[in-house]
């Protein structure tokens, strides 16, 4: 029984803290109670599913089925927590106003409401799942049924009064100050949530680790202790995190943080620029040359237009895994600068570092890429430009490859579509005969200026042509997103996730990009 009340009670009040900290951060939205209460019972319903089906999810995916799930999980609900987060940024002052003012004015918590719901309904749903799963060992292991159900109650009853503690505690301060304080609180929520959810795809073998262990407190907090389990709901504490965990909590807290910041209007837009490409930089490099990982593609999908008098420094990164998780890892990383000297021609430059299996790092080429745009935009049905690359070796046993091709664009509302269609042909030392073929594909959902899901396709589907060995195709999800530092100067990031749909496709590919455009 006394296992089944610490497991329980450490479990729900987990979710309590989480739940309270956001109910109390949308004070004074209408109909509060039944918002939180309708999250909690979708939650209840989808746990006692999960547990139902114990052993199909725990089975799922070669055994990590529950470790994806918890990846999902934590990582949506870090998604709605930043959403809210940047929009009370934006509109904290009038919602304060019109809450003051009007009480019941439905119009002011449209998006916390539905903020609400979604987190409610995830946190019970994780928490519940994994009650289910520890009570299900426990019974399993011979324990009377009586004692565990007994135990698992009061461990219920004591993290829900914990939680609505906390609640009852934070509901008393200021709405304008609540919004203050709950903001810092929910971002940390946040982006420890979006970092243990990484912890969990490096459990399941489908993020590295890069560092397994970058420090150890579990002799100051312990991880299963009731203050480091708090610590976990509250900051994504870990007592051993990896380097992969705690490079996503620090791009999270940065990407959320600094446009928090401006959109409060407590920091200037160039300071905010510099600070999100100094720290995002940082994780960026540390996270690519730390790995043991290289793959020698072009993970982008290019524009036809351009723009005269632009600009662009930019640094793109991935990590490629081959047949099996972590197995034949290889890595690579571009840094760029180009300009656009006019309005139908962009030019940029590349040197490319790539880390092969079993060797270190290396500058392997250059590249000197050229973009034309060939239709005025929108004028026709799609946007026409031509794009034109050139590898340069570094080391003179290596070919030279030109490839050429076209690219296309076109908008449908909300939704932007590109292709990329490209020749390929090597000459020089080792230069294969024939030619290669390669297409680059994006669907962009352009949800919010900040931040959009787009769905990405690479492949050099050689198998048609016989000439170069078989096809490889890969297909994935991510995210983009753009914010001004100021006028005339944007910073643009792009992090996605693709996975081999050919055996000869790497199996999992994970790319990042960050570029800074100024005039």
């Amino acid at each position: 029984m006394i296992g089944a009340l610490i497991i329980v009670f450490r479990e729900v009040l987990e979710a309590a803290l989480v739940i309270g900290i956001v109910g109390a951060a949308v004070k004074g939205v209408p109909r509060r109670g039944v918002l939180i209460g309708t999250g909690v019972a979708i939650g209840v319903i989808v746990a006692a599913l999960v547990a139902s089906g114990i052993d199909v999810v725990s089975g799922f995916a070669h055994g990590t089925g529950q470790a994806l799930f918890e990846a999902g999980v934590l990582t949506v609900a870090g998604l709605m927590l930043a959403w809210h987060n940047l929009w009370v940024a934006e509109h904290g002052r009038e919602m304060a106003a019109r809450l003051k003012t009007l009480g019941t004015a439905v119009t002011a918590g449209q998006e916390p409401a539905t903020m609400l719901v979604v987190v409610t309904a995830l946190a019970v749903m994780r928490e519940g799942s994994e009650v289910s799963l520890f009570l299900y060992g426990i019974a399993a292991s011979g324990v009377n049924d009586m004692q565990v159900l007994i135990g698992g109650l009061l461990g219920v009853a004591a993290g829900v009064t914990v939680g609505y503690t906390l609640f009852a505690g934070l509901s008393r301060i200021p709405i304008k100050s609540l919004f203050r304080v709950s903001g810092v609180i929910i971002l940390f929520i946040a982006s420890g949530m979006l970092s243990r959810g990484a912890a969990f795809l490096v459990q399941a073998g489908y993020l590295p680790p890069l560092i397994p262990g970058v420090w150890n407190t579990s002799w100051l907090v312990p991880g299963g202790s009731v203050f480091g389990r708090s610590l976990e709901a509250l900051v994504g504490y870990t007592p051993a995190p990896s380097l992969m965990q705690v490079l996503v909590w620090i791009g999270a807290l940065t990407i959320i943080g600094v446009p928090m910041l401006v959109k409060s209007g407590r920091l200037r837009l160039p300071a905010a620029g510099a600070v999100m490409l100094a720290i995002m930089t940082l994780v960026l490099i540390v996270g690519v040359f730390v790995g043991a990982q290289a793959y020698a593609a072009d993970y982008k999908v290019y524009s036809p237009t351009v723009v005269k008098g632009e600009t662009e420094l930019e640094m793109r990164a991935f990590n490629s895994w081959g047949a099996g998780p972590l197995s034949g890892a290889r890595q690579a990383v571009k840094f760029a600068a180009g300009h656009t000297f006019t309005h139908w021609w962009a030019t940029e430059v590349y040197a490319e570092a790539e880390k092969e299996p079993s060797e270190s790092l290396k500058l392997e080429d250059f590249e000197w890429e050229n973009r034309f745009q060939l239709t005025p935009q929108g004028k026709y049905w799609a946007d026409v430009g031509l794009i034109n690359e050139n590898e340069i070796p570094r080391y003179a046993n290596d070919p030279y490859r030109i490839s050429i091709g076209p690219s296309l664009a076109k908008d449908f509302g909300r939704i932007s579509a590109r292709l990329n269609l490209l020749v390929a042909h090597e000459y020089g030392t080792h230069a294969r005969h024939g030619i290669e073929l390669d297409y680059r594909a994006r669907i962009q959902y352009r949800w919010r200026r900040e931040l959009s899901p787009i769905v990405e396709a690479y492949g050099e589907p050689v198998g048609w042509t016989g000439l170069y060995g078989p096809s490889r195709q890969q297909l994935g999800m991510g995210l983009v997103g753009q914010f001004t530092t100021e006028p005339g100067k944007d910073l643009r990031y792009g992090l996605v996730a693709l996975y081999g749909t050919t055996t000869a496709a790497s199996r999992e590919t994970l790319v990042a990009r960050l570029e800074y455009e100024f005039f």
